[in-house]
Order: structure tokens, then C-alpha cells, then sequence
């Protein structure tokens, strides 16, 4: 059953009744001992000193109904302040960590999901990381790992994420043991050498942690039963997000003083991007005057493309633009768009000139593809054409 392979770690279990013998949600529990599953059990919200805790935590029970009105009331007839107590608690939980929340409750569901979705919280209640159902309904046997196998199979976000996070964490305590092992003090060695580079210390020490863990981790196995499996259908703008989000990196989620190759800027009416190799877009080791302000960048320009030209050059077999030696097409990015980058002309600029206009990043191998491209276009071999021939 993929539900007890996924579900490993430590659960949370909101529910004011958890110590009323015979309730439901004491039948619920002794399915989750029944799996070996350790639990963390609150009777209320826990405070927010609490909730920011939460970052590591496997799943989250909450039942909605938290001050034993009668069952025979209806979450329309609850008090709204206990029903917006919940949905700040559920916005909480989203910041602090992407985990399944299962909400119980002896209340009528859909009222439930309807509330979840005027509060931007879940599209429906099937494909969502929030699963909505009666205690009554999950009561005996395995009949709760039966209900969220069903779920996974609808929801290949939540399958996907448990799964990566296991090999995630095995990683990372091999990489961390490993180098404590090698020498307790690895990582103040590392930060001197990054110092003496004059580089970014905290982002360069990170990457190196990120590179590691991601060389140890094994080769995943998802299930193509879920992921392969038929289910709600997507429109074109949905799927052009999250190719995008695959690609193209928001600067919002970008550090202020982090320059990388495939930066993008838009100012003057055109698009730029950086194609500066990552070691050089620090400050000069040889001039210890040189600040982050000053580093010089070197940016390529480019246009966006209109939808006509896109059907036009888009090689459906490929599944690519048709391209020039001297111009990259970068699609889809910020927004949807698609923006031309050509070669003829290097732009040199600093860095405190342009850091106000940028809109994100092109992420690798796309930023990758384009510098290799680059380098190509300047080394490129000019041939004689030949002369007018009959064949």
C-alpha cells in the first residue's frame, strides 16, 4: 500500500475530543499505532510560536469542529470566529511547510470544501494536498489508509512530494555524517575559502550543500500508475505555468545581492539577460576596493514574440523553436511570454545601474544552452555560397 510507504514521520492530530473514549477520532488514532506512526496530539489550534515548528512534519489530522457544538449543528451554523480560527490556522501551516492536511469532521463536507475554496485554499477537494472527510466514514479497520490511497491516486502532487522527501532526507544525513566524519569544523573551512574568493559566503556554502545532496540521492522510482494515470484535464495556461515554473525563476524569490547567468532585466522597452559566467558575477579578488555594485554584467538584448510568429516558428515534431546561429528564443517565461535574444550586440552594464529592473531568472540547462550557443556564434566560420546550380 503506497499510503503507509509515503506517510513516514511525524504526525500532528488537532481534535478536542482525542481523550473522550470511543469517539471517533480515538478509532482513527488506533489505526495510525496500528502502523507504528508517532503523533503529536493537541485538544486546540497550537499558538503560532508552535505552528512555526512545523516544517518537517510527515501529515496534519485537524477536525474542524473544535468547541463540541452538537453534531446535529452545521458548519453554516458554527461560529464564524472558530471557522476563521481554522482557515488562519490552515494559511499558517501552507507557509510554514507543503505537508497533507486531512480534515475531519462529522459536519457536512461540501460546506467544508466550499469554505476551503473562497479562501484560495484548495481547487476541489480530491486533487489537493487538504482531503475533507467524515469521521464516521473512516472508521474501522484500515479503512483510513484505504481513503488515502484512493486520494494519491488522485493526487500526484502530494504522492511526488512524500516521495522525493524521503530520498531527500537520506541524502542529506548521508552528506552532513560524511563530512562531520571527514572533519567537524568543514564547514568554517569552506566559508574562509569562499572569503578569499570574494564571493557570496552564504550562497556559495549553500550550493555546495545542494550539489552534494543531490549527487547522493538514488534514483527515484515514481509510480507511473499515478502520475501515468488519467485525470482532471489541463488547459493550455495551466500547463504553460508549470513548464514555466520549471524554466524561469520569479525575482521575489531571488536573493537581492545574487547575481547569476540568466538574469533578466527589462527597462527601455527591451529585454536583457546576463550571460556572464557565474565566476565572474562577484567582485574582482584583485581589486578589494570592488563591491557587489560594481561587478559589470553582460547582457544580450531581446524582444517578445507575437503569437502569430510563435505558430509560425514552433517545429511541433521537435517540440522547439526554429532558431538562427544568433539568436536564442526563450519560451515560456515571466508570464507566458516568449522573448527573442540576438547575438549581434554586447551590452556591458553594471550591476548597481540595472539590479532595480530585474524580473528573474532563466534557470539551467536553459541559461546553459544559451551561453553554449553563444560561445558558438562568436567562433562561427563564415563559407562562400555557391554559385547559382541546376540540380
Amino acid at each position: 500500500m503506497i499510503a503507509e510507504k509515503i506517510f513516514k514521520g511525524i504526525g500532528i492530530i488537532v481534535d478536542d475530543e482525542i481523550d473522550v473514549e470511543k469517539s471517533n477520532i480515538q478509532n482513527i488514532i488506533k489505526q495510525i499505532k496500528e502502523k507504528d506512526i508517532p503523533y503529536i496530539p493537541y485538544k486546540s489550534l497550537p499558538p503560532d510560536g508552535v505552528i512555526d515548528h512545523f516544517r518537517n512534519i510527515s501529515f496534519i489530522l485537524l477536525d474542524w469542529q473544535l468547541d463540541s457544538i452538537a453534531e446535529a449543528r452545521t458548519p453554516s451554523g458554527l461560529n464564524e470566529l472558530l471557522i476563521k480560527e481554522n482557515i488562519s490556522f490552515l494559511k499558517k501551516i501552507k507557509k510554514s511547510c507543503f505537508c497533507p492536511i486531512f480534515i475531519f469532521s462529522n459536519e457536512n463536507q461540501e460546506q467544508i470544501v466550499d469554505r476551503l475554496a473562497t479562501e484560495g485554499l484548495i481547487k476541489d477537494n480530491d486533487n489537493n494536498h487538504i482531503f475533507v472527510r467524515s469521521k464516521a466514514e473512516l472508521k474501522g479497520g484500515t479503512k483510513l489508509f484505504k481513503a488515502l490511497e484512493k486520494w494519491i491516486q488522485n493526487n500526484p502532487s502530494v504522492y511526488v512530494l512524500k516521495e522525493w522527501e524521503r530520498e531527500y532526507f537520506n541524502a542529506k544525513n548521508k552528506l552532513f555524517s560524511e563530512f562531520h566524519e571527514m572533519n567537524s569544523n568543514w564547514p568554517r573551512i569552506l566559508w574562509k575559502t569562499f572569503i578569499s574568493d570574494h564571493s557570496n559566503e552564504s550562497m556559495e556554502l549553500g550550493e555546495l550543500i545542494s550539489r552534494n545532496i543531490h549527487t547522493r540521492m538514488t534514483p527515484f522510482e515514481f509510480s507511473g500508475k499515478i502520475l501515468n494515470k488519467s485525470g482532471k484535464k489541463s488547459n493550455q495556461s495551466e500547463i504553460l505555468k508549470v513548464i514555466e515554473g520549471g524554466r524561469y525563476l520569479k525575482n521575489e524569490f531571488l536573493n537581492s545581492n545574487d547575481i547569476a547567468p540568466g538574469d533578466i532585466f527589462y527597462f527601455n522597452s527591451e529585454y536583457y539577460i546576463n550571460i556572464r559566467a557565474a565566476c565572474d558575477c562577484i567582485p574582482d579578488r584583485n581589486k578589494p576596493e570592488e563591491k557587489i555594485d560594481d561587478v559589470q554584467l553582460y547582457l544580450l538584448r531581446g524582444g517578445k514574440i507575437g503569437n502569430q510568429r510563435m505558430k509560425k516558428d514552433f517545429l511541433k515534431k521537435f517540440g522547439h523553436f526554429s532558431e538562427l546561429d544568433s539568436q536564442f528564443i526563450a519560451y515560456p517565461i515571466y508570464e507566458n511570454k516568449g522573448i527573442d535574444f540576438r547575438f549581434k550586440r554586447l551590452y556591458q552594464m553594471e550591476w548597481k545601474v540595472i539590479k532595480e529592473k530585474r524580473l528573474g531568472r532563466l534557470l539551467p540547462p536553459y541559461i546553459n544552452k544559451l551561453q553554449q550557443k553563444y560561445s558558438s556564434y562568436l567562433q562561427r566560420q563564415g563559407l562562400p555560397r555557391l554559385p547559382n546550380l541546376r540540380f
